[in-house]
């Protein structure tokens, strides 16, 4: 893993493989490197090895980046740079106890996520709607809600999609983009995922025309 700092500069060459690269670069703004704290020259490294703490982040983002899970791009960028910190600084954070303000705070942004989950939200607007930065509310909402704000953005949206398909005859792309996706593909994948079938699937049995599971049936 790569570490840039404004200001440095370097190279780096290596032989190309037949596949090609596969990278994935994350900007930080100097705000959000000031809360995550961690060793002074945490940031100065140049390079960290391959250590298994980081690994497995950067196999997440990149399922991330790769619309294979349902958590945000911000959101990751935040974890993985935060997890950096703590590797390269031999720093263990303890947790915070969860007063009953910050509890009530988390659920009333969930509820506005819930309220308004077929517009754009991403975690900046959630942190703002709860009146604190980013960093911090990204790990409050995760310990008092179980999920990141992204997943579940993605949840709510799936709930209000599943109504709709269950009662009304819209078309299923028009269900799609009521919700909140932003096209049909990523709206098909991620109900698949969720559901185990596919929205037209799901609308048929919630209609009784199939069984719920006659698809994955069908696919073993």
């Amino acid at each position: 893993m790569l570490v840039g700092f404004p200001g440095d500069e370097y190279v780096c060459t290596h032989d190309h493989h037949v596949c090609g690269d596969e990278c994935l670069s994350f900007f930080l703004e100097p705000e959000l490197v000031e809360t995550i704290g961690g060793r002074p020259d945490a940031w100065r490294v140049g390079a960290a090895p391959p250590l298994p703490e980081l690994m497995v982040f950067g196999e997440l983002a990149q399922a991330v980046a790769g619309g294979r899970s349902d958590i945000a791009l911000d959101e990751i960028g935040h974890l993985f740079a935060s997890r950096f910190v703590d590797t390269v600084s031999d720093r263990v954070r303890k947790p915070v106890a969860i007063k009953a303000r910050d509890r009530r705070r988390a659920v009333e942004t969930a509820q506005w996520i819930e309220a308004n989950s077929h517009r754009e939200i991403d975690l900046d607007a959630a942190a703002n709607q709860a009146g604190i930065s980013a960093f911090h509310f990204l790990r409050l909402f995760a310990r008092v809600l179980g999920v990141t704000p992204h997943q579940y953005l993605v949840r709510s949206r799936l709930r209000h999609a599943a109504r709709l398909l269950t009662e009304e005859d819209s078309a299923i792309t028009d269900i799609a983009y009521d919700v909140g996706f932003g096209d049909l593909s990523n709206f098909v994948r991620t109900f698949h995922r969720a559901a185990g079938v596919s929205p037209g699937a799901f609308r048929d049995a919630a209609r009784g025309k199939r069984k719920i599971f006659q698809e994955n049936k069908a696919l073993h």
